[in-house]
């Protein structure tokens, strides 16, 4: 039996349609039919990717030994500026994706997260960020301007929020494709 995973990965553009049937997935985006072996899967990577304030979108891109790779998000987008999360479709045909390539291609690398230098710097950016923050809120204080210190805590605040998730669950490891890593899988709420 076929596993099927269709979304719209962008806000403009048609949807792209992964069937997946044993040991090949014909991906189609409307302008081309695409058959890829699995076999000739050389790395799964599976990534957490900071969407708008109220959604999250996970990532999985697949790369083959030739160098081509093509990505599938959890992330319907249905125009501009409306998008729906489809958790229970994106986990199921992960995981049998993930199984399947296993399968054709015991050899495969599955790993989560970004490369480590793209995580060192990010994460970098971040701690160096929030040190300014402080910084400015101190001297702030320092300086009775009560007004820019909670401005300054105020982008601290957003900056943890957005920030945070994205350097612990980017960071760089190996998984075995029968156990993904759950926090980069959408809750099925």
């Amino acid at each position: 039996m076929a596993q099927i995973y269709e979304h719209s990965p962008r806000p403009v553009g048609g949807p792209i349609k992964f069937t997946l049937k044993g040991d090949r997935l014909i991906v189609d985006s409307g302008r081309k039919v695409h058959e890829v072996r699995l076999g000739a899967v050389e790395t799964v990577r599976m990534t957490y990717e900071p969407g708008r304030f109220a959604q999250k979108a996970f990532r999985t891109r697949i790369r083959m030994k030739d160098g081509k790779t093509f990505t599938f998000t959890s992330l319907n987008w249905k125009n501009l500026v409306e998008a729906e999360s489809l958790p229970r479709e994106y986990r199921a045909f992960a995981q049998a994706l993930f199984e399947a390539i296993a399968r054709a291609n015991p050899d495969a690398r599955f790993v989560a997260g970004k490369p480590w230098l793209i995580w060192i710097t990010t994460a970098t950016f971040a701690l160096g960020s929030l040190i300014a923050m402080a910084y400015l809120i101190w001297r702030a204080l320092q300086m009775d301007a009560t007004s820019i210190a909670l401005m300054g805590g105020l982008f601290a605040a957003v900056g943890v929020w957005q920030l945070e998730p994205m350097v612990r669950l980017n960071k760089p490891r190996s998984f075995r494709p029968e156990a993904p890593p759950v926090e980069l899988l959408p809750n099925e709420s």
